[in-house]
């Protein structure tokens, strides 16, 4: 049975549509993975700062005499008994708690700095840390940079696009 020239044509539009769709969506996923590292690169500084005061917490919280701090009371709703749960194990969880909280900000920083890495060598490098940690102004880069704004824009773009596929791989193309 062969096709009549309107249901090739319609055949024809439908894959069209799909592609139009397709190419749509590829470029939101890519928008969507350079936005993010973005977002990644704004927040470095403060994921850094969180690191060293879980760290200084956790050796606080090793040598604390948590047998006289007012800060250790519990409470069962079920019970006016007391905890059965020792200081040694109350320690322990508070230590664990800010020990996973360290892990996951540790292993965010190290994904930025192996993209950083990446990108390290480039002739504008310097920009990245200008823009999203230092919160230079555009004049004042430009005039760090000697350079025009449509250079640092660019540079910028390219840049973080790269730093994109090194953090999300295909998804970011």
């Amino acid at each position: 049975m062969a096709l009549s020239e309107k249901d090739l044509q319609q055949i024809l539009q439908t894959i069209e549509n799909v592609g139009r769709k397709m190419v749509a969506v590829g470029k939101r996923s890519t928008k969507t993975a350079y936005q993010a590292t973005e977002r990644r690169l704004r927040a470095y500084p403060a994921l850094k700062a969180n690191i060293k005061r879980y760290e200084a917490d956790i050796a606080d919280i090793a040598h604390e005499d948590m047998g006289k701090s007012a800060d250790i009371v519990m409470f069962q709703s079920h019970s006016g008994k007391t905890p059965e749960r020792d200081l040694e194990e109350l320690r322990q969880e508070k230590i664990y708690g800010l020990t996973e909280k360290l892990r996951r900000d540790s292993k965010e920083v190290q994904e930025i700095e192996v993209a950083l890495d990446y990108v390290r060598e480039h002739e504008y490098y310097r920009i990245i840390p200008m823009i999203y940690f230092d919160g230079m102004s555009q004049k004042d880069i430009e005039r760090e940079m000697h350079c025009d704004r449509t250079t640092i824009w660019r540079n910028r773009k390219a840049l973080v696009g790269k730093m994109s596929i090194v953090l999300y791989g295909a998804d970011a193309l």
